[in-house]
Formats: C-alpha cells, structure tokens, sequence
C-alpha cells in the first residue's frame, strides 16, 4: 500500500496545478504550456503507461534532446513507480547498448538525436526492451522487433477530477543517471525520490529559486545537474525555458528574448557565452539574470571577472554552495547546504584530505551493485566525492582538485588544480591544463599545457625577457614568485594550439591530454 509521506518527485504536481494554474511553466520551441496543461499531459501519460503494462520497479530508458516532453516523461515514468534512465544522445552506439544492457529497459524513448544508433539497435539484442517511443514520429522503418508508438498513441486523458495516486519502486528508487567519468565505461547511479528532493531543496536554498524565476536549461536532462536543477524549478514553480541542445548563439538569444533570470553552467559553457556576448551591439540580458551556479571546475579568474561585467546583477555560485573565491589555497566555495554533511578525510602530512560527504543526498548505490548490508542505514555511510580540498575555521570547504588527477611526484602529492591556479594569474597565460607524466627518477614528472594569451609569444629560450614573450624559465620563476612549492613547479611547458579535450559535461579530460603530451614528447625524442 502506498505511503504518501515518503518523498515523491511528483508531489510537485499539486502545487503546478494550484499555484500555476494558468502561468506558464514550460517554454519549448513554438509550446507554451501552463501548470494545469504539463499537469494533464503527466496525468494522461502516466495512465497509458499503466495500461500499457509498465510497472513498479520497470526501467525506461530516455535518450533525447532537452523539451518540455523530456520533463512530462521523466514526471511520467515516476508517476507509475517506473525508474527513469536517461541515456546521453551524445554517447556512440557501443555506449548506448553497454548501458541498456546493464539497466535492462523494458522502454525506450527517444527522438531524432540518436535513431541512428537506434536503427542499429534493432540488429543487437536487449532482451528487455519491449516499447521504442518516438517522441518526433519520424519516417524511418524500423523492424516489427518491438512495439513502435508514439505519445499520442499512449495517452489516457484522465477522467476529472484529478487525482495523484502515485506508487514507488523498490527503496524509493527513480532515477538511473550516469557518470560522464573521464575514463573507463559509465556507471550507472541510483538515485532516490528523497535524494532528488533533497539535492533539488539544497538548491532551491542556496540559490534562492523561486516561482518568479525564468530558468534556462543550458545543461542536458541527462545529467545529474541538468535533473536537479529541473527539479528544483517544479518544486518551486518557476518557468523553464528549454533548448534542444546547448548552442551559445541560442542561449544569449533566449536570454534576452524570454528575460532569463537564471541558469546553470560549467566553464565551457561560460567561455561560449561570454564570446557570443562579446560581439553583441546591445545586451540586455545582464539585466534580467540573478542567479548563475557553476559546476564541473572551478571558473577561471578571467572568467568570474567577464561574468561579472556582463552578468552584473547576477549571484555566481558554486555548486557545492557559495559565492566561488580564489585563493592559493584553492577555491572556497562557501559552507555546505542543507542536511549535507561533509568531513575531510586527511592523510598523515596535514588537514587537507579526500571530501566525504553523507545524508540523505546521497545514492543508494551503483545499478549492478547488490546491497549487501540492507539494515546499515545509508546516510550513516560516508560517500567519497573524489574531490580533494579542506575545511576551515569557519566552516568553508576549500577544493583542491581531484584525486584521479593527483600527481604523485619525488613521493609528493601534487593537485594539478593548485598549480592551474597560479599559472592561470599569468596576464599570458589564457588556459592551463596540467598533467603528471611518467618519470623513473620522480614516478611523475609535472607538465603544463598551455594557451597563450591575444599577442603573447612562445620562446624556445631558457630565458626571454622581452615584453609579451613567455619561455619556460620565466614562467617557472613566476611560479616561485608566487609561493608555489618547488616540486608542484612544471618542469615541462608545451603551448597548446587547439581545444583542449573536454567531456560532455565540460570537464577537461585529463587523461586524453596527458596521452597527447606523452605522443608530442615521444615525437620529439624520436626526432632527435
């Protein structure tokens, strides 16, 4: 029997349908959609899925562009006790099928960015998969191998008037997302309807989101930061503004066109729109938006400046919680939310240690993981963020880096991200990535990959004087200067002339440039 006091993703419906009834909630494309309209269409979606023969604890899967579809599905799918799995449509086909694989779907649904993957899916075998969707009916011929719908096909408008009659799966389980890890196949996370409410809560009082926000989706609903973030705007009842994909032009566009109030980004995301809004004749858009939350990396001090400028009344906040600071000491990102608790575990040399972090926040667990201890409560579990970073006096949690991006060199540990930090002061320095390369003498050796700034030039010289050149040695005695220890110093400094390699979620992919500076040396030695 339903216990209607457990956490529900869907107890948001209620408050659309009354304090929304008639405002807009959804903007996607040409549709405009009221809370009582996104509400019918969830209710009329849910009964067809119920008739069709989805049940509790059934898995389906989503690989789709961002819309107001995306949302009536993922509330949908939850509705019925179903647990959403939604796939990157920028994953290669191999990808898409490992994850369906491991999930089991009995469903999937999909769009235009990815039918070419689906048609070769047809010739693979999921034994789980039931029901392919197409949420854009396209004219594609696809084999009688599964039942192909679409949503109007499913729809079951509900006799009025409406009621919530939601039901749960198995340990309030809702959502499978997955890890956009720089190496390695992506794992699949499972989240609770608790622990979606309570990151989407943390959100809603950090940031401050409200029904009066406008809220633009720059980041894809397949990801954890995209879902959360959807999620804390239904709670709250603002109204969403949904791209397909994240394109700079559009976004600036939708910006000023729909008086954006506030979205979320990563540094690659602020970079593109920060060089759209630079050629722009009038922009009106750094009047409107209040609230920016920045996740995947800290953002460079260029780009807290730039954001400052033509963002000038907006908050920019970490997504760990507050407004971001740079510091030697790394990045300060404000204290931790709500029913968020977080320690360092520290090694034996100081304070500064791996960022635990436990509550009801966190995951139930991997999908293939068997939960071998059923009666240990979750939240009393500490989870490893893989973040490393410190505490201080006040409660300010520091980050330093990541700890699959340590750098272990002459027995000391080296966070790449400190030494970015540094580098990235320079005024002809316009990105840094730096990287540990195997050394016998040091186990590792610190190089840096460098971008060099508008009208700075690169001498080969152990040293270079002239006014907008750089060379090694003054970049190292620069670092000296500033108080970096001697073993964090770059012993190697290559310019790097292209982008650097970024995952989908904007995270700088570590490991592909570390593969590239080990190819450029090996090139060079060979050479000789």
């Amino acid at each position: 029997m339903a216990n209607y006091s457990n956490p529900h993703i869907c107890q948001c419906l209620s408050r659309l349908l009354t304090f929304r009834r008639h405002f807009p909630v959804t903007i996607s494309g040409h549709r405009r959609r009221t809370g009582q309209q996104l509400v019918e269409e969830v209710l009329s979606l849910a009964q067809g899925l119920i008739q069709l023969g989805v049940t509790p604890g059934d898995v389906v899967a989503i690989s789709a562009y961002n819309s107001d579809w995306y949302l009536e599905w993922l509330l949908a799918i939850a509705y019925v006790g179903g647990i959403a799995a939604p796939l990157n449509y920028r994953w290669s086909f191999e990808e898409a099928r490992l994850a369906m694989t491991a999930v089991r779907p009995v469903m999937l649904v999909t769009d235009e960015s990815c039918y070419t993957w689906c048609l070769k899916l047809q010739k693979n075998d999921i034994p789980s998969l039931r029901w392919l969707i197409l949420l854009d009916s396209p004219s594609l011929n696809f084999t009688k191998k599964w039942n192909v719908l679409t949503p109007e096909m499913i729809k079951r408008h509900p006799v009025k008037p409406l009621s919530f009659n939601y039901s749960w799966a198995s340990e309030g389980a809702v959502i499978i997302c997955f890890t956009s890890g720089t190496t390695g196949k992506p794992k699949g996370v499972t989240l609770s309807h608790g622990a979606l409410i309570t990151q989407s809560l943390a959100k809603i009082a950090v940031v401050g989101y409200s029904e009066d926000d406008v809220y633009l989706h720059t980041a894809p609903l397949c990801h954890i930061g995209g879902l959360s973030s959807a999620m804390a705007m239904l709670m709250v009842g603002g109204c969403h503004v949904l791209l397909p994909k994240f394109d700079a032009n559009s976004a600036v566009g939708a910006i000023q066109q729909f008086s954006v109030t506030s979205f979320i980004t990563v540094p690659a995301i602020m970079a593109s729109l920060i060089s759209v809004i630079r050629h722009k004749q009038t922009w009106k858009g750094g009047e409107t938006v209040k609230k920016i939350l920045n996740g995947g990396g800290s953002l460079s001090l260029e780009l807290i400046k730039d954001t400052s400028i033509f963002f000038h009344k907006a908050k920019l906040i970490s997504a760990y919680g507050s407004n971001i600071i740079h510091q030697p000491q790394g990045v300060c990102v404000g204290k931790a939310a709500p029913h968020v608790e977080l320690k360092i575990c520290a090694d034996a040399s100081g304070h500064i240690g791996r960022i635990l972090t436990r509550g009801p926040h966190t995951m139930l667990r991997y999908w293939d993981q068997i939960l071998t201890n059923p009666l240990n409560q979750r939240n009393e579990v500490w989870f490893d963020t893989g973040d490393i970073g410190s505490i201080d006096c006040y409660g300010n949690l520091w980050l330093l880096g990541r700890t699959n991006g340590r750098i272990k060199s002459g027995g000391e540990n080296i966070y790449p991200e400190e030494v970015e930090a540094i580098l990235r002061e320079h005024p002809g320095i316009a990105s840094v990535v730096v990287v540990g390369i195997p050394d016998a003498y040091l186990t590792e050796m610190v190089a840096a990959c460098i971008q060099l700034g508008e009208n700075w030039q690169w001498s080969e010289q152990s040293a270079s004087n002239e006014e907008f050149h750089l060379s090694r040695k003054n970049l190292q005695q620069y670092c000296m200067e500033n108080n970096l220890s001697r073993f964090k110093i770059p012993k190697i400094f290559i310019v790097w002339k292209k982008p650097f390699p970024l995952t989908t979620t904007g995270k700088i992919r570590r490991d592909q440039v570390g593969k590239e500076v080990m190819s450029h040396l090996q090139s060079l030695h060979s050479n000789l």
